[in-house]
């Protein structure tokens, strides 16, 4: 092998040591690893960001409802009722972009941050497990609400039920710093929401951002969302996975 990189890169590779020379030989390989990677993303995205839409079309209202019914959020522009569902004609659609926006945002950071190793498979159990959690958490949450346990002492049994959470369904350090980006960021993007389109507001909201009310411990509520969505999206990528290789 090394007779042949000599003749075919000339005479610097001489003075390359044997583990120099396997590592150039070896970047070939990897390249067209890569762009299988690529490929074959591109390939399944649509099938996963409909797949995920959907699944925050139908499942997501069904979590937000545990929140309504105890009037955490009060609905105005566009608010129905099914039945003990409180919801918003607009919830379905913003809450199927959520799901669609951060599992495909995971499934990007999967690529991205091991390009050498395939990617975390994901598996019914983690995301039947992360989605029973997630709803526990809204319910406690909710029922802690209801209670009127106050805000401070809400938030502390909440932030610290988030970081269990995290332990039993994660535990990656990657997972922590997304979950803690998504947590800070939901809020914040349901101000423009509220104001412009004024579809829903907390009627007891403990702090105000730009003039707008929020209630401070639903960061938690969207920090314990992220493993769920994590583990759904590569449970759908491995689903979309093995059907591709069915038809082949």
């Amino acid at each position: 092998m090394q007779t042949l990189l000599v003749h075919g890169f000339g005479f610097p590779l001489l003075h390359k040591s044997s583990h120099q020379l396997k590592q150039i030989a070896s970047r070939p390989i990897c390249s067209v690893r890569k762009q299988t990677k690529i490929s074959r993303l591109s390939k399944t995205w649509p099938t996963l960001s409909l797949s995920l839409f959907a699944s925050g079309f139908f499942l997501g209202p069904l979590i937000d409802g545990l929140h309504s019914r105890v009037n955490l959020v009060t609905y105005q522009n566009g608010a129905i009722d099914i039945g003990p569902l409180h919801t918003n004609i607009w919830v379905p659609p913003l809450l199927g972009l959520f799901y669609c926006s951060v599992g495909l945002l995971q499934l990007v950071f999967d690529e991205k941050l091991s390009p050498d190793a395939p990617p975390p498979e994901g598996s019914a159990d983690k995301a039947a497990a992360s989605l029973i959690a997630l709803v526990l958490f809204i319910e406690l949450s909710a029922e802690l609400y209801k209670a009127g346990v106050p805000d401070n002492i809400e938030a502390y049994i909440l932030f610290a039920g988030a970081e269990v959470a995290w332990l039993l369904l994660d535990r990656s350090r990657v997972g922590f710093a997304f979950a803690c980006l998504v947590g800070l960021a939901c809020p914040l993007a349901e101000i423009p929401i509220m104001q412009l389109f004024h579809l829903w507001y907390y009627p007891q909201a403990n702090v105000e951002f730009f003039g707008q009310g929020l209630v401070t411990w639903t960061i938690t509520c969207y920090f314990v969302y992220t493993p769920f969505l994590i583990n759904l999206s590569r449970w759908l990528r491995t689903l979309v996975a093995a059907a591709n290789i069915e038809e082949r």
